[in-house]
């Protein structure tokens, strides 16, 4: 005990600069929660953005300012050409939605409830014999009660998503107006990065030189993982997006470009993004289809996210991060917590970076893994 308190004091007395230094820089982040989404959406527009200028310039000799004029040029029209696509389809099945759970909705899941148990029926005990049971009384009652149980349990799960694709209509036009101040704060970024990082370099002699040399390098190399993690959980959502789509699009599902994005945005959220954008995808396949349909997008849901599991995981994000799925869990239930949806979106990578800090050994310095970057 005497010397785990020794080497919990000397941990301390060597390290309490750092500690009071990153106290306050979280106590920071903490305040600034209300702009977390305008902070996360322009680091990611720059981090994009600048790579994307760095590339283009190992190949072609362009100046660099011109090079990001052009570059964000693209973007923008890039951007533009996706919402003219699929912000009318979100309004329409948007529209569709809420009219349906208003109640139309009901006769249509009841009569495929009723085609889906006569081929049950007649599968079983062959068509002559069917028909009999099926113009029984027992057999009617025993619809009867199970459609009032099927319809109530619908019912009962029907505000809920109705609630949640209300928020993410409105998460949508928050990030929407947000997105537009965020692509004016990376360009002007971006295209002053130089000028701005030989100012960020001065700190070094100045007043502020111990909170600087404290946390600056730590910063950077964050961002690098930070910009990596979002990165490659940005392809993979993308890659889920697609093979969902087209699956939804073979069995017959409505709103597609509704549920699309859904599964889209979840994306972002390791492990929980999954179930989340699964529970409207079954609810509207049973509403459209009965239980036969809710089987096959089961069976469709299980085989992209072990294609996600097993393929794109071990290829895009084993590069970045190595994570148990336990620890995944744990961080994103304590980035709810404190930091809500941010929390959630944030917690994995931000998690991983502290791990590789504390577990480091002195003469380490910085996690092995991260390169940091060039200014």
């Amino acid at each position: 005990m005497m010397i785990a308190t020794s080497g919990v004091r000397k941990f301390v007395e060597s390290h309490w600069e750092q500690m009071v230094l990153w106290s306050l820089l979280i106590g920071l982040f903490y305040l600034l929660k209300p702009f977390f989404l305008l902070i996360f959406e322009t680091f990611l527009i720059v981090y994009i953005t600048k790579s994307t200028v760095h590339w283009v310039r190992r190949r072609v000799n362009l100046n660099y300012r011109l090079t990001t004029v052009i570059v964000f040029v693209l973007l923008v029209g890039l951007l533009g050409m996706i919402g003219a696509w699929v912000g009318p389809k979100l309004v329409v099945e948007s529209n569709q939605v809420l009219v349906e759970l208003a109640g139309k909705g009901d006769q249509q899941t009841q009569d495929k409830i009723n085609r889906f148990a006569e081929k049950i029926v007649n599968k079983i005990i062959g068509e002559a014999k069917a028909q009999a049971v099926i113009e029984s009384g027992e057999y009617a009652a025993v619809m009867t009660a199970a459609k009032g149980e099927i319809a109530l349990a619908i019912k009962a799960a029907l505000p809920q998503v109705l609630d949640s694709i209300l928020r993410v209509v409105t998460i949508g036009w928050h990030i929407l107006i947000s997105l537009l101040l965020a692509i004016i704060f990376a360009f002007i970024l971006v295209l002053d990065w130089q000028r701005i990082a030989r100012k960020m370099r001065t700190m070094e002699h100045s007043r502020i030189r111990t909170f600087y040399l404290g946390t600056a390098p730590h910063l950077i190399a964050f961002a690098d993982v930070l910009g990596q993690a979002l990165r490659a959980q940005a392809i993979i959502a993308l890659c889920n997006t697609l093979l969902t789509a087209i699956g939804l699009s073979v069995f017959g599902v409505p709103n597609v470009a509704l549920l699309a994005t859904i599964v889209f945005f979840c994306g972002f959220i390791p492990i929980l993004g999954t179930f989340l954008s699964s529970i409207p995808i079954l609810l509207f396949g049973v509403q459209v289809g009965g239980l036969a349909l809710l089987l096959k997008l089961i069976v469709m849901i299980a085989v992209v996210h072990a294609f996600e599991a097993y393929v794109l995981n071990p290829r895009i994000t084993a590069k970045v991060l190595h994570v148990h799925p336990i620890l995944v869990l744990i961080l994103i239930l304590l980035g709810e917590r404190f930091f809500g949806i941010w929390g959630m979106v944030l917690g994995v990578p931000i998690g991983y970076y502290v791990l590789k800090v504390l577990t480091a050994r002195e003469d380490e310095g910085l996690p092995a893994e991260v390169e940091r970057p060039k200014v």
